[in-house]
């Protein structure tokens, strides 16, 4: 299992950008933790690293936010989901296949539908300005990753 705490916003950046190298296309990233956690703030950082200008806001009532920098960029969540139809009225497969990279916040909402070797990354709040992050290499592609980390 892969854990680093971090304790700052300029070590979270730091961190996204070493994680977002290892990405790529096709790749899906769960991110996992409480409301506050920072899961829009990393992703914010990941986009950074792939040439996302615009400014990443969290999808909460549209679900999805389509960026394009290096490559096509989708940031979901799933947070107001109830039911998995909800899902399917957006062609959600675009997404948890997608031809670049998608970061889904809540996505254990969706579970029965995610890809097999998501990348699940969980953010645990030690406090105001500390964060640890956790890999549980559950499936290949997280082995990879922690494997390069």
């Amino acid at each position: 299992m892969f854990e680093l705490t971090i304790n700052s916003l300029q070590e979270c950046e730091s961190f996204a950008e070493k994680f977002s190298k290892l990405l790529r296309k096709g790749d899906v990233v769960s991110l996992v933790g409480d409301l506050g956690a920072g899961k829009t703030t990393f992703t914010k950082f990941v986009g950074k690293y792939f040439g996302i200008v615009e400014d990443i806001t969290s999808p909460t009532f549209n679900l999805v936010n389509v960026y394009y920098g290096k490559f096509e960029f989708n940031h979901m969540d799933l947070y107001r989901i109830d039911f998995l139809e909800e899902l399917y009225q957006i062609d959600y497969e675009n997404y948890f296949y997608p031809e670049g990279v998608t970061l889904i916040e809540w996505a254990e909402k969706a579970k029965e539908l995610l890809p097999k070797n998501i990348i699940e990354l969980e953010i645990l709040k030690i406090s105001e300005s500390s964060r640890k992050f956790i890999i549980k290499e559950n499936n290949k592609r997280e082995l990879e990753i922690v494997e390069e980390l």
